[in-house]
């Protein structure tokens, strides 16, 4: 530094450089720096906004934000007795009772059940319009039921599905009472004490995703629903989806694990294209997967997993919604031996396997809320209505679907095939 019209040369003395700097500080006059008003509308301002409070199920919930976990520990105790299945008078019995608490209590907490969600879709994307229907349809329901149905959900699988050997004791082909898509009914609406779903079994025993496929592509639904259609539809085959081909099964030099897993993308891939088109005069359903399978059906733990990877890879480039029972409790399983969820002789089980896979996808439900409204606050503070950039073009209700996620599609080419 110069003070003017001296110089010091500070190589020589380099004490003096330090004590010339707290002589500026006392000497050289600090600018008032006025304070300024944060341009950022208060929180109290946000949410008074219609996008949170009038048109908006979020404004049931803390604000501005809340975890999925928070809403389950703190709504513990009217879980439980949500899950009470009165369809199947036998369990409801103290001892059932005392199990029921201690699944949810003891071994299934929320940080084990946050494992269920694979994956949520943005509400920046084209399913954002899918996911601001059902809780618009949950919210209206909620408001004014007489004049308002309540969500519609189509689910589609295998004998799981419809509960075979679900009941202990019995031996029927299938037990809808019984199954997981019964129990989520009744853990939803015996939460709210209303009718605020539906949920329609579509489940065919021996079949996989390609019958799904079919039935959605088609129309082919009960009388009922195919007035209008399902808000939501479900894939829930990962189990006959997991079944090695014929043809390899026998063969030791087979890798069944990459077999399966081709298999399962392909087959759960032509499902969500045609859930996602089945309508073309309304918003697309939100497209459900549910991993509910752990085994067994062949040796290798890799190949076993197929059908997890396929569906995180296919639910991320469609931005669909996955839920994963079977991540949810594959190391007690597995490596605990724990009998519960889990029968090492069959690929069917016990009702509370199935009790855990209603409570995988309300935990994940939640979790989707707190996305949704954790979006919408954001798109009200900052008054953006998607991430940015182009996206912003894309109409109310347009569909952009990707090019089909194969082996031979290279990322040289992906946007021109877009």
């Amino acid at each position: 530094p110069r003070i003017p019209g001296i110089r010091i040369p500070l190589r020589k003395f380099p004490f003096l450089s330090g004590a010339l700097c707290i002589f500026s500080l006392l000497v050289v006059p600090i600018p008032k720096i006025e304070r300024q008003e944060s341009q950022f509308p208060s929180r109290e301002n946000v949410i008074q906004q219609k996008t949170l409070l009038n048109d908006s199920i979020c404004s049931r919930f803390p604000r501005p934000s809340f975890t999925a976990s928070y809403l389950w520990q703190t709504n513990l105790p009217k879980i439980v007795n949500a899950s009470k299945n009165p369809l199947l008078p036998g369990l409801l019995n103290p001892e059932d009772d005392r199990r029921l608490y201690s699944l949810l209590f003891k071994t299934l907490p929320a940080s084990r059940m946050r494992r269920a969600v694979q994956h949520t879709p943005s509400t920046s994307s084209s399913q954002r319009a899918s996911v601001r229907h059902i809780f618009r349809v949950i919210q209206r329901r909620l408001h004014d039921p007489e004049n308002n149905p309540p969500l519609r959900i189509a689910v589609f699988g295998g004998s799981v599905t419809i509960g075979r050997g679900c009941e202990a004791g019995k031996r029927a082909m299938q037990n809808y009472n019984c199954a997981w898509p019964m129990r989520l009914q009744l853990l939803i609406n015996q939460f709210f004490d209303m009718d605020l779903v539906k949920v329609y079994n579509l489940g065919v025993g021996g079949t996989n995703s390609g019958v799904a496929t079919n039935m959605v592509k088609y129309w082919m639904y009960p009388t009922e629903l195919a007035k209008v259609g399902p808000d939501v539809v479900v894939n829930s085959y990962s189990t006959n989806d997991s079944l090695p081909p014929w043809d390899l099964k026998d063969d030791p030099n087979a890798d069944l694990a990459t077999a399966v897993l081709d298999q399962a993308r392909n087959g759960l891939q032509q499902f969500i294209r045609a859930a996602l088109t089945s309508n073309r005069c309304r918003v697309p359903p939100l497209v459900v997967h549910v991993d509910d399978y752990l085994g067994p059906q062949q040796d290798s733990l890799l190949g076993e997993m197929s059908y997890n990877t396929a569906m995180r890879q296919l639910a991320k480039w469609y931005d669909t919604f996955a839920i994963s029972y079977g991540e949810v409790v594959r190391d007690i399983s597995w490596l605990e031996g724990d009998s519960t969820f889990f029968n090492k002789n069959d690929v069917h089980f016990s009702n509370w396997a199935h009790q855990t896979i209603a409570w995988s996808i309300g935990f994940a439900s939640l979790e989707l809320l707190s996305t949704f409204c954790d979006d919408g606050f954001a798109r009200a503070v900052y008054n953006f209505n998607s991430t940015g950039g182009d996206h912003n073009k894309i109409p109310k209700y347009y569909l952009y679907l990707p090019p089909p996620l194969t082996r031979e599609l290279l990322r040289k080419d992906v946007e021109d095939k877009y």
